[in-house]
């Protein structure tokens, strides 16, 4: 069965060649030959209409050099097989199909398949602050790809304060960028201009000969600065007469023990004065004594 399937295919191929052959070549020969007058100008001469089943015929002379051609006009009914692709559509190119009619003589009809166009996928490269960004449209079908640029973003700064000023040193004030935190930069807060103190406030009071201290704090700061109080003035001292008393004693004790004393050191003097004088006695004898040699 597959085999009468296949030889009725063959047949009809066969059979279509042929016709093909017939038509085709006096049509194409009277077109593409050179006309005397430069272009054929074609009139129809004869017309055999085309019926549900059988094909009809136009034929066509040239007026300036009698060139002429047959157009085959098909049957109107056809009973058409499947379309069969012969060249797929692309993105750009369009393709080409083809059916053919299995009714008396083989006619094939083509028809063209539309070209696909462009299935762009979007890729996003997303922009920075100064850096452009990059939109990338890829067909997923051929590759076929291009790009459009985006313009860059731009900063959006965010103030914050990073160091608070105070009564003397200036404080620092920080911008961020929302979209990349690492783009930052500084701005210097001038100091508020010195300390804002308040009323003095004692803290120790002075006493007699002890000193007292005191402060004031900067309301703005808080610092708290200290300074020293004098000491108040002591009385005026009195010796009373006891100690006056005392004194004379301890003056007359002194100068009694003074006279009791001078006797003493003269004794201790002459004494130190005799042993010296009996040590050089002894001395010279003994001196004498070697020299002469006394027993």
């Amino acid at each position: 069965m597959k085999g009468c399937k296949r030889i009725a295919r063959v047949l009809r191929a066969a059979a279509a060649l042929v016709l093909l052959c017939a038509y085709a070549p006096a049509a194409w020969a009277a077109q593409s030959d050179e006309c005397a007058a430069g272009r054929h100008q074609y009139t129809e001469t004869r017309r055999v209409a085309a019926t549900a089943t059988q094909d009809g015929e136009a034929v066509f002379v040239c007026e300036a050099c009698g060139q002429k051609y047959t157009e085959i006009l098909f049957a109107s009914s056809h009973l058409w097989g499947p379309w069969t692709t012969i060249r797929r559509a692309t993105c750009t190119q369009p393709g080409e199909r083809r059916r053919t009619c299995s009714r008396g003589q083989r006619h094939d009809e083509y028809a063209a398949i539309p070209a696909l166009g462009h299935d762009y996928a979007e890729t996003l490269l997303e922009p920075g602050c100064e850096e452009e960004g990059e939109l990338i449209f890829t067909c997923s079908r051929c590759k076929d790809t291009y790009s459009e640029p985006i313009p860059p973003i731009g900063h959006d700064y965010e103030e914050a304060i990073a160091a608070e000023p105070t009564c003397l040193e200036p404080g620092t004030l920080i911008f961020i960028c929302k979209n990349n935190p690492e783009h930052t930069y500084e701005e210097s807060i001038p100091a508020r201009g010195g300390h804002s103190y308040g009323a003095w406030r004692e803290e120790t009071p002075p006493g007699e000969g002890v000193q007292g201290l005191e402060a004031r704090v900067c309301a703005l700061c808080g610092f708290e600065e200290a300074r020293i109080l004098d000491a108040l003035p002591a009385p005026p001292e009195t010796v009373p007469a006891l100690d006056i008393v005392l004194v004379g004693a301890n003056a007359v004790s002194l100068v009694f023990f003074a006279f009791l004393l001078v006797p003493y050191f003269l004794c201790l003097l002459y004494f130190r004065r005799r042993r010296k004088t009996v040590k050089r006695r002894d001395a010279l004898r003994k001196e004498v004594e070697n020299r002469y040699e006394f027993k």
